[in-house]
């Protein structure tokens, strides 16, 4: 991995730091959507072990969004995620052998439109609750 995609990562995992969980879910996403590129083009270079890092890297991303499933809260939702991100890993691992990045794409389009839902409900969220406001002369505590 060279220095801009260390970089990178690095950027990532600060950018969820203090965020709240469904921005979370949509920056999980874009990490998967980044490992999903990288894979591609190292796939177009015939380069074998920077694609193996890669599909590793989605795996973790796969497995990092699962996990953040509420199935026993989560309604219909979370289930049909939960169904969605195991098709993604099975995709994800058949692409991996045969070497299809259509199939790749396909997965980094899906984790794109789930991040732009995720980005949606978190700004529709903002923007339902009321924010306190302080003003001078307000008392705390």
């Amino acid at each position: 991995m060279n220095a801009y995609a260390r970089s990178a990562d690095a950027y990532l995992s600060q950018r969820i730091l203090g965020t709240s969980p469904e921005q979370q879910a949509a920056l999980i996403m874009e990490a998967g959507q980044l490992h999903l590129g990288r894979a591609i083009q190292a796939l177009n270079q015939d380069n074998l072990a920077a694609a193996t890092r890669s599909y590793i890297r989605v795996s973790e991303v796969i497995q990092e969004a699962t996990i953040r499933l509420n199935l026993e809260g989560g309604g219909e939702l979370a289930h049909n995620l939960a169904k969605l991100y195991d098709w993604w890993t099975r995709e994800t691992m058949a692409a991996a052998r045969t070497r299809d990045t259509h199939r790749l794409a396909a997965v980094a389009h899906g984790m794109g439109e789930i991040r732009q839902a995720w980005e949606q409900f978190h700004k529709k969220k903002l923007e339902t609750s009321e924010v306190p406001t302080f003003q001078l002369g307000n008392r705390v505590g």
